[in-house]
């Protein structure tokens, strides 16, 4: 019962058409959408600052759509899927996108999740899932990501 109410709530959260990443910063869970319906999601670590829908500050998640830059290889966190910078002057400093764990972390599975860390990014809790998350992106085509 508690699945099924857990993933109308989620499926509640995606567009009807197309594909779309969604993060609920709230509810620390970066959904995968396609056509309604949520395909994969996972629990994730956000900015331990908090989030902020005007301008971001050290350690914050921005709130909003943004676009996504293609997957690419992180010495840091294993994969990382940078978000272009929508605006200089909102933005100052823009390092922020969807990661795995730090390195030094690597196996430590859902403990990685558990506390807000980031420096704004998003993280999810392993190498497997940001390996799963940058996979679903690239062949969905999905350009867009919007923090909630």
């Amino acid at each position: 019962m508690w699945s099924l109410v857990v993933g109308s709530l989620l499926a509640s959260l995606c567009p009807e058409r197309g594909a779309a990443v969604i993060v609920e910063t709230a509810t620390h869970q970066l959904s995968l959408c396609r056509e309604g319906a949520v395909d994969q999601h996972y629990d994730v670590a956000i900015g331990s600052g908090g989030v902020a829908a005007r301008r971001v500050g050290w350690a914050q998640t921005p709130l909003g759509s943004f676009t996504l830059a293609a997957a690419v290889p992180s010495s840091h966190y294993h994969v990382f899927v940078p978000l272009v910078n929508p605006d200089p002057k909102r933005f100052s400093a823009w390092a922020i996108g969807i990661h795995g764990p730090p390195r030094a972390n690597k196996d430590d599975g859902h403990s990685n999740v558990e506390s807000d860390w980031t420096l704004g990014c998003i993280a999810v809790a392993s190498d497997r899932e940001i390996d799963e998350v940058a996979e679903w992106i690239r062949s969905n085509k999905v350009t867009r990501v919007e923090f909630r």
